[in-house]
C-alpha cells in the first residue's frame, strides 16, 4: 500500500508540474530578446546646431576603421550574421586564415568591402551557427556570442568577450581603452537612431535615420565634439559603428539605451 501511494504521488506531480513547466519554458522564451535588424526606416533633420565656435576634442577609431558589409539576400533577419562577419572580416587582417583563401584587406591595410563569395559564405555559416530563425525570428545575444566564439575557434584561434555593461551603465572609458587597443565592441541595441553630421557655416546639420528593430552593430571608434553657442557650452559624443545597413557607417549617441556591449577580443 506504502508503494502504491509513492507511485500515486509521483504521478500526481508529473501530471500537475509538466503543464506548469512548459508554460514557465514557454515564458522564458519568450521574453528572451531577439535581434531581427530591421529597415531604415526615415531620414531627417532632427537638429541643427548654430554655434560661435566648434572643436573636435576626440576623434578616435581602430586601425584602418572596420569593414562594411551588408546583408545577403536570402539571410532574413540576419544581422547578427552580419555583426560577426564584421568582427572576423576585421581580425582577419591579424590573424590569417580568419576567412580561409580570402583577405578582408588590401596591402594598405583599408578594409575591402563585401565580395560575391567568400563574405556571404562566412555569413551563411555565422547565420547557421547562430541558430537564426530558430523557434522564433532573428537571433538572441546568447546564440550570438556562442555562434561567433564557434566559429573563431573552428578557424584555430579563441574569442573573448569582456561586457562594458548597458542601459544607463555604459561604460565609456572601458569601451575607449577597448578602441584604443585595437579591439571592436558589439552592440545589442533596440529600435534607435543612428546620426550623421552634416556641417555647414558655423552650424552642424544632425541627421537622424531611425531603425525600426532590435539591432546588432560593430563599434569602431568615438568621436566627441565641442559646440561654444551663444548660450553656453554644449558636447555631444558618439560611438562610430559599422551598421550593417543601407548607411553602412554612422555615429550612435551616447546615452542611447543599449541592451548590451561587449568587447571581442580574438587570439
Amino acid at each position: 500500500m506504502k508503494n502504491f501511494n509513492k507511485r500515486l504521488r509521483a504521478v500526481l506531480f508529473v501530471l500537475l508540474c509538466v503543464p506548469f513547466c512548459g508554460a514557465w519554458t514557454v515564458a522564458a522564451e519568450q521574453t528572451e530578446t531577439r535581434y531581427t535588424g530591421g529597415e531604415l526606416i526615415s531620414t531627417y533633420a532632427s537638429e541643427t546646431i548654430s554655434y560661435v565656435s566648434k572643436q573636435v576634442v576626440e576623434d578616435i577609431a581602430t586601425a584602418n576603421n572596420a569593414p562594411y558589409y551588408s546583408a545577403v539576400g536570402d539571410l532574413s533577419n540576419g544581422c547578427g550574421a552580419i555583426a560577426g562577419a564584421v568582427i572576423v572580416g576585421f581580425y582577419d587582417k591579424y590573424y590569417s586564415n580568419l576567412i580561409a583563401g580570402w583577405d578582408s584587406y588590401y596591402s594598405t591595410g583599408r578594409y575591402k568591402g563585401k565580395d560575391t563569395v567568400y563574405v556571404p559564405a562566412l555569413m551563411h555559416d555565422l547565420f547557421a551557427r547562430m541558430n537564426t530563425n530558430q523557434v522564433q525570428p532573428g537571433v538572441s545575444e546568447n546564440d550570438f556570442k556562442t555562434g561567433l566564439k564557434a566559429y573563431v575557434n573552428n578557424q584555430g584561434y579563441n574569442l573573448t568577450y569582456s561586457s562594458l555593461g548597458s542601459g544607463n551603465s555604459f561604460n565609456y572609458t572601458a569601451f575607449k581603452t577597448a578602441i584604443n587597443n585595437n579591439e571592436v565592441v558589439a552592440l545589442f541595441v533596440q529600435p534607435s537612431n543612428l546620426y550623421a553630421l552634416s556641417p555647414s557655416n558655423n552650424q552642424d546639420l544632425l541627421v537622424s535615420t531611425s531603425i525600426s528593430g532590435n539591432h546588432i552593430m560593430v563599434a569602431y571608434g568615438y568621436y566627441e565634439v565641442k559646440y561654444t553657442l551663444s548660450s553656453g557650452i554644449r558636447t555631444d559624443k558618439y560611438l562610430r559603428v559599422a551598421t550593417g545597413l543601407a548607411v553602412s557607417t554612422a555615429f550612435y549617441k551616447i546615452g542611447s539605451y543599449v541592451d548590451a556591449t561587449y568587447t571581442v577580443k580574438i587570439s
